[in-house]
């Protein structure tokens, strides 16, 4: 019976030592973005809407897929954190937000972004929202309402959350 005993407390303790062991060798990952969409509407039979809150760990990426001559409109803005970069590339880069006065140390807040679909940019473009904090290794998170207006035609992919 002793030995038994002694037995399970010898795999337990060593149990308790490997776990810890390999528990500390892992690596910080940053926090996963989430979406929600907050409203979604048609206007009309030729456009579609939607607002989203997005809260951004370090970096998220919504597709939008159009055909040439497509014309999107949105907005974004911060509603928690004090930095973000914003960006939409498709076969090259199309925006880029940048901070509206250089002698404050406030950075990229809010935004208004316009472009039309190329044949030479192609039909997917990435809506990339990049946390702009101190760069730690564990961010931040921010939150961001965004805004799209684009045409029916068009569809939009937003990334699921993972934990």
């Amino acid at each position: 019976m002793v030995k038994k005993m002694l037995g399970i407390i010898m795999v337990l303790s060593l149990v308790g030592v490997l776990g810890c062991s390999l528990t500390s060798n892992t690596t910080n990952t940053p926090p996963p973005a989430s979406v929600r969409i907050i409203r979604e509407a048609k206007i009309g039979s030729a456009w579609e809407m939607k607002q989203l809150e997005i809260t951004v760990g370090s970096e998220i990426s919504i597709l939008l897929n159009l055909v040439e001559g497509d014309k999107v409109d949105g907005y974004f803005y911060l509603e928690k954190g004090n930095d973000i970069n914003f960006r939409i590339t498709a076969n090259s880069s199309v925006y880029e937000s940048k901070v509206q006065d250089a002698k404050t140390s406030q950075g990229v807040t809010s935004d208004r972004f316009s472009f039309t679909a190329t044949k030479e940019q192609g039909i997917a473009y990435l809506l990339t929202l990049s946390n702009a904090s101190d760069g730690s290794a564990q961010p931040d998170k921010v939150t961001v309402f965004l805004d799209i207006i684009y045409p029916a035609t068009g569809s939009i992919f937003i990334p699921i959350e993972t934990d």
